[in-house]
């Protein structure tokens, strides 16, 4: 069965993560063998608090891990595409947009208070929320001399399975 989600576009394509790879290991055999399509929440809210020599008002970005509730802070609005995938490649959420906006709302808080570093927050309120997924490979060493890895195809970066 087919159904489209929200995602962002792959930027590493099957060979270009399996010759990676080898450039790493040359005498490994990578196989990129399919791509998974994660979960994630991602929140935008305006901010209004007192810094020294910054604005007073602005837009932070969050994103939560739709599996186990993990906050992020996201850098840059990420630009999204309607795609049709297949549901075996789609991981289903466990959890509920309701239960990782209060997650969101708690890590920006924190994250503002002793990363940003504002001196006091104001008004925190979220304009904007949509469930999305993220494209990773699913990355098998053949010779099982090595470790197994999930790539992000959107930043290439690797994790070991």
């Amino acid at each position: 069965m087919r159904e489209q989600v929200l995602t962002q576009s792959i930027k590493f394509e099957k060979k270009e993560i399996e010759t990676s790879f080898m450039k790493l290991q040359p005498d490994a055999t990578f196989s990129a063998d399919r791509i998974v399509y994660y979960p994630y929440y991602f929140f935008i809210y305006n901010v209004k608090a007192k810094r020294l020599f910054l604005p007073l008002d602005e837009k932070v970005g969050c994103a939560v891990d739709a599996i186990n509730g993990n906050g992020s802070l996201v850098d840059s609005n990420p630009k999204w595409e309607m795609v049709e995938i297949l549901d075996e490649q789609r991981i289903h959420e466990s959890q509920a947009l309701e239960d990782c906006l209060t997650i969101s709302e708690s890590f920006v808080y924190r994250s503002l208070s002793l990363k940003m570093r504002m001196l006091s927050v104001s008004h925190v309120k979220v304009e904007q929320q949509q469930l999305f997924y993220r494209p990773y490979w699913v990355v098998y060493n053949s010779n099982k001399t090595g470790q197994d890895f999930i790539v992000d195809g959107v930043t290439g970066q690797y994790h070991p399975l």
